[in-house]
This record gives structure tokens, C-alpha cells and sequence, in this order.
């Protein structure tokens, strides 16, 4: 049984000028509204794993949004990691599929650029990954130096879209 992870950029945040620090830059109100519209569409797409895990970078912005999927999805709360806010090697991030059993998902949320190069190091594909924007990436049950395939790759307007379909293709 395969392994996936998704890799997950942050909602909007407040304007850099407006924060004491840029770890401190909370989700905007139209960010808030964006994601919360978008987690009816990003749970069509998460389909029915039995496990769902959440990590994220320990910056407020990413937080929050982490904070919003695992409440809207009713999940675990998530765990944060240094090396997400940071840009830490890609060894950090096979460790985590390592730790999770074969048919869960790890959602990653994290910012730019290095969700494009940790996707390009998974996959083989850079992509970019604006605000509110996730890849899904599958792995055979043993985690190998072979390339993740990519499942699908959406932007925070896609899953509003899909909200309410329950027929999408995986």
C-alpha cells in the first residue's frame, strides 16, 4: 500500500509592513475566507485515508492554516517542525513519510520557495506554489530515492470548485 504526502502553501497573510516580524505575519481576513471555502474541496481530494496527519511550519501564518485544516477535518492537532519554516534537506521530509503507515497522508504546510524544491526533489516536477496552493505525491509502501508520482496539483480557487463534487478522478 502507497504512502502520499501533500505538500501545502499558507493562506494569505498580512501585508510584511503590517507584522512585528515575518514569523509573526498572521493569515489575512481574505485569507481566512479563501481557506475556509477551500477545505470543502481539499477534503473531496484527500479522499478516504485512514489516517491524516498534519505538520507544519512553526510561522504563524502556516500555523493558523494548519490549525484551520485539522479542525475543518477534524484531525489530530499538528505537529510543527523547524525545518519547514527554514527549508531543511528533503532527507527531513522522507523521515516523516518513513514514520507514517502505508495508506496515510502527510500533509506539509510550508511556504515558498521551498515547497517548489522539495517538489521537484520528490518528484521531479518544480511547480509553483502560490498562496493556498497543494500537490498530492504518492510513494510505494517502501520510501526509496525513486521519484514520488504526482497525484494532482491544485490552487486554492480549483478546490472551491470541486466543493460539493464527490465524483473527482484520483
Amino acid at each position: 500500500m502507497s504512502k502520499y504526502i501533500i505538500l501545502y502553501r499558507h493562506g494569505m497573510a498580512v501585508d510584511k509592513a503590517t507584522a512585528a516580524s515575518d514569523d509573526l505575519r498572521s493569515l489575512s481576513i481574505r485569507g481566512r475566507r479563501l481557506l475556509n471555502k477551500s477545505i470543502a474541496g481539499f477534503k473531496i481530494m484527500l479522499g478516504k485515508h485512514k489516517y491524516v496527519k498534519i505538520y507544519s511550519s512553526p510561522k504563524l501564518r502556516a500555523a493558523q492554516t494548519a490549525e484551520m485544516l485539522s479542525s475543518e477535518l477534524n484531525l489530530s492537532p499538528p505537529q510543527y517542525y523547524d525545518f519547514l519554516a527554514t527549508g531543511g534537506n528533503i532527507r527531513l521530509l522522507r523521515e516523516i513519510l518513513e514514520e507514517i503507515e502505508p495508506g496515510s497522508v502527510a500533509v506539509i504546510v510550508g511556504h515558498q520557495p521551498f515547497l517548489s524544491v522539495w517538489s521537484q526533489e520528490l518528484s521531479g516536477f518544480y511547480l509553483p506554489f502560490k498562496k493556498g496552493t497543494a500537490a498530492c505525491y504518492k510513494f510505494p509502501n517502501e520510501i526509496t530515492e525513486k521519484k514520488a508520482e504526482l497525484r494532482w496539483y491544485l490552487q486554492t480557487r480549483d478546490f472551491i470548485k470541486i466543493k460539493g463534487k464527490e465524483h473527482i478522478k484520483r
